[in-house]
């Protein structure tokens, strides 16, 4: 059955806050006195199924807000399924999964440099994987379900609430691509604030944190809207997870500092040259729901 989301701008925002307060909120559900911590494993489990509920309420938030939140009253289009209007199925599929992975990558070209030259290229791919960060983490339990954590249920949980059930809900207001961009990435960049208390970070760092993710949310919620499906968006953000902030402050100091400040320099050259002109042109290469191509 094809669905319809039409509604008022704030009707959507309003609905929008609340997946981000369900999403944040849902972290907090406790029985003890004591703020828990975070990378403890008993509340990473507990916080697996907590997000698993705010996951599931999610698209019912959406669509009864998109079919009961009034709009212009004009004939209500497009009209697609549930698959198309939260980014699980289209028939870009394939381009969809490897050109934002691609694109990632380009903007990370300094960092990928920087880890080639300091890795021991002596050795073969297999043995610097079985040796890496990673696996060290992998093999114990503790490091295991952190890395499930920040690798899987992370991004994925993230990515439904703030990419597959939000943006979608902007589009039905009538929202332009560059106010959907930002609207959603804010609601992301502020539903990370909490971790100044369950985290022992200050302020400063917090601040930090909500510009990296609310840049990343933008980012992610083009990648959304342009491609129309879930799977480019959230392998940006496993990518990411995995990369870490780049080091920018160890560019000045590497042994082949100007070969890497020069793969930084492109990278990012690179990327919002491309962002730039996809944005520009729209070439016709994922035929999505939410993005007008050429």
């Amino acid at each position: 059955m094809d669905l319809c989301l039409q509604l008022s701008v704030p009707v959507a925002i309003a609905a929008s806050s609340a997946l981000g307060t369900i999403f944040v909120g849902c972290l907090y559900i406790r029985t003890g006195k004591v703020l828990p911590n975070r990378d403890d494993p008993q509340v990473v489990k507990q916080r697996f199924a907590r997000v698993g509920i705010a996951s599931t309420i999610s698209p019912v938030i959406t669509f009864s807000a998109g079919m009961l939140g009034g709009g212009t009253g004009a004939e209500c289009a497009p009209r697609a399924s549930f698959a198309r209007w939260v980014g699980l199925w289209s028939p870009a599929f394939p381009q969809a999964l490897v050109l934002p992975l691609a694109l990632t990558m380009l903007l990370f070209l300094g960092p990928l440099v920087m880890e080639w030259l300091d890795s021991d290229r002596s050795t073969t791919v297999l043995s610097r994987i079985a040796t890496s960060q990673v696996a060290a983490q992998w093999r114990d339990p503790r490091g295991r379900l952190l890395l499930v954590r920040n690798l899987l249920v992370g991004p994925l949980a993230e990515e439904w609430v703030f990419r597959a059930c939000m943006c979608p809900l902007l589009f039905g207001a009538g929202l332009s691509d560059v106010a959907n961009v930002f609207t959603s990435a804010f609601i992301f960049g502020a539903a990370h604030i909490h971790h100044r208390f369950d985290s022992d970070v200050n302020w400063l760092a917090v601040a930090v944190q909500f510009t990296y993710t609310s840049l990343f949310g933008a980012y992610s919620s083009y990648l959304f809207l342009r491609t129309g499906l879930l799977v480019g968006p959230l392998a940006a953000h496993v990518f990411c997870n995995f990369m870490g902030l780049p080091d920018f402050g160890g560019v000045p100091t590497h042994p082949n500092a100007r070969l890497v400040g020069a793969a930084f320099v492109l990278g990012l050259g690179g990327f919002i040259a491309t962002v730039s002109v996809d944005a520009a042109l729209r070439p016709a290469l994922f035929r999505s729901l939410f993005w007008v191509e050429a």
